[in-house]
């Protein structure tokens, strides 16, 4: 970036009104040595500016793509921050006609982002440059005392600002926001990632489930956890345990807890059958249950509900909790069906009908996002 000062040129202000100032630049390569020539670059494109100038006016800045983050460490093994992004073309056009370069938002954990707190506070590129990457000490921006990654999650997004020739600073939106954070999950679907960071931040992954197998299939034991962590995360209420335990074959607690409120029920008077697979249509109900219990004054009727092929395969007492559910787009079928449950050996040898974990946790944010505000 170049500075032109009319005082210091041949002109003591710039009349933009009534002329026009034409500009082109080029590299020259000067040798110590007056045994060479110097040698000069091509010139650069006309710009012009002022009278009858044909300016192109930018009033919109498309936001840096794939943000990404690493940590590394210096020489002196204090950790730092590596980011880079890619730049939209629209923006490497921008830049031709105005500075444009980027800024750094961070935060910690829950807390707010520096430009929350203040806006210029946010990490600037260096000289204004556009660049597609950058490094950021958190420790010399001063919004921290240290950096322990083992301690804490760090976040980051980039920002695109814009220095018009008259006005205020324009602004992109606001990068994907990557962190510092280990995946509480492992082996998961491409599809089920965005779903389960969601489940991670809302609180919705049990213990027993953290950096599990996201593909493999879900107990009764699991999806019951996953049932009472949605309960407790959309009320904000946490049962105390006071029913006595009727289970022969189980003493967890989680279990109990939604035993206890009607969430889930035993496969029989004394067992549960924990380390059992969990059928689609015992998902469905069970989910539908705690939704009614989360929410009790909400419409439940199953009016306008999916007909399904395979109806006849669903157990009676789980008809109504499917039917619903599937009316409000929290579990799906497929080419018309619904596959409740495997009815045939064929279907049992196969799987069919069963729920993976990822699957189960996806349709607990998807209950969530929905009731959380009694909606």
């Amino acid at each position: 970036i170049w500075q032109l000062d009319p005082t210091k040129g041949p002109a003591d202000s710039f009349d933009l009104k009534n002329n026009t100032y034409y500009f082109r630049m080029r590299y020259a390569l000067e040798s110590d040595s007056n045994e060479f020539t110097t040698l000069y670059s091509p010139y650069s494109d006309v710009f012009a500016i002022g009278k009858n100038a044909n300016v192109t006016e930018i009033k919109k800045l498309d936001s840096p793509k794939d943000l990404q983050v690493v940590v590394k460490k210096d020489s002196s093994n204090k950790p730092y921050f590596h980011l880079e992004w890619t730049i939209p073309q629209s923006i490497t056009e921008s830049s031709k006609h105005i500075p444009v370069f980027h800024r750094i938002d961070f935060k910690v954990g829950d807390g707010k982002w520096a430009s929350e707190k203040e806006f210029d506070s946010m990490a600037i590129a260096g000289s204004k440059l556009l660049t597609s990457s950058d490094t950021l000490d958190p420790v010399e921006e001063e919004y921290v005392d240290k950096v322990v990654i083992e301690e804490n999650t760090y976040y980051f997004r980039v920002v695109f600002e814009g220095e018009p020739n008259t006005g205020s600073s324009i602004y992109s939106d606001f990068s994907n926001i990557v962190s510092t954070k280990v995946e509480s999950y492992s082996n998961a679907s491409d599809w089920a990632k965005p779903e389960l960071d969601k489940a991670e931040g809302y609180g919705l992954i049990p213990a027993s489930l953290k950096y599990a197998d996201m593909t493999k299939h879900i107990t009764r034991e699991e999806f019951a956890e996953v049932a009472i962590k949605l309960y407790e995360k959309t009320t904000g209420f946490t049962p105390e345990l006071k029913v006595s335990n009727p289970f022969t074959d189980t003493e967890n607690p989680e279990i109990l807890k939604a035993y206890q409120i009607g969430i889930t029920a035993g496969t029989s008077a004394t067992t549960f059958e924990p380390n059992k697979l969990i059928n689609r249509e015992q998902v469905a109900t069970m989910l539908s249950r705690a939704i009614r219990i989360m929410v009790p004054t909400a419409d439940f009727s199953t009016d306008g509900a999916p007909v399904f092929n395979d109806e006849n395969n669903i157990s009676t007492w789980a008809l109504e909790h499917v039917k619903y559910m599937s009316k409000i787009g929290i579990i799906k079928g497929a080419d018309g069906n619904f596959m409740p449950k495997a009815v045939t050996s064929a279907q049992i040898a196969s799987g069919y009908a069963n729920t993976t974990r990822e699957q189960a946790i996806a349709m607990g944010v998807r209950a969530f996002e929905k009731y959380k505000t009694g909606e």
